[in-house]
């Protein structure tokens, strides 16, 4: 049975290490945000939400985002859990879980997303994190009933602590796809990043 799933992508940080915004840097002849959000459409997610916040004007100057609902987060500076939260409350109230994808892991392939939802699908009760040679990473999914447990999470920890909380309620999944762990916070990690595209 297919479950409506909704996409939401963190874009809201600063980008102090970078330089610049990371959800307009380049990736082939697109960016990191407009790559991420197509390939999120192209696994048939039911909506996508980019969260944007200390460069959204930039941004929404450079990226191209016609299907996407976009969130502000207007507290970018409270951490990437006040992004997440913004675009929790935004979910469609059909949907039964979010994706949760970062602006920073933009080489994550449409087929990465697609099966993870596929998993996900089969125990839509748990979390699903997606895991690399062992490595866990983004994209995860939350199935709605932990909705309330992001929204108080504590900020300090994040996600990170609704994770931990019980490890029977998580799935591991794995794909080979070195785009789940390709973390590119500087201008070094884009250099290295960028060729395997």
């Amino acid at each position: 049975m297919l479950i409506m799933l909704s996409a939401i992508v963190l874009a809201a940080g600063e980008s102090k290490r970078m330089g610049r915004p990371k959800a307009i840097l380049d990736l082939g002849e697109s960016t990191f945000l407009e790559t991420i959000c197509v390939r999120l459409w192209e696994a048939r997610m039911d909506e996508v939400i980019p969260v944007l916040g200390a460069h959204a004007d930039e941004v929404m100057r450079v990226v191209s985002l016609p299907r996407a609902r976009v969130v502000i987060n207007r507290g970018f500076s409270r951490g990437q859990l006040s992004s997440l939260q913004c675009g929790l409350g935004e979910v469609d109230e059909r949907s039964g879980g979010a994706l949760v994808t970062l602006v920073d892991h933009p080489l994550v392939a449409t087929s990465t997303y697609r099966g993870l939802r596929e998993a996900w699908e089969n125990s839509p009760e748990k979390i699903a994190v997606a895991r690399f040679k062992g490595r866990g990473g983004h994209p995860i999914i939350f199935p709605r009933a932990l909705f309330g447990e992001l929204m108080e999470a504590p900020p300090d920890e994040g996600a990170r602590a609704v994770l931990r909380r019980d490890a029977r309620r998580v799935r591991w999944i794995g794909f080979d796809d070195q785009g789940i762990v390709a973390d590119i916070d500087s201008m070094e990690d884009y250099k290295k990043f960028v060729k395997i595209v």
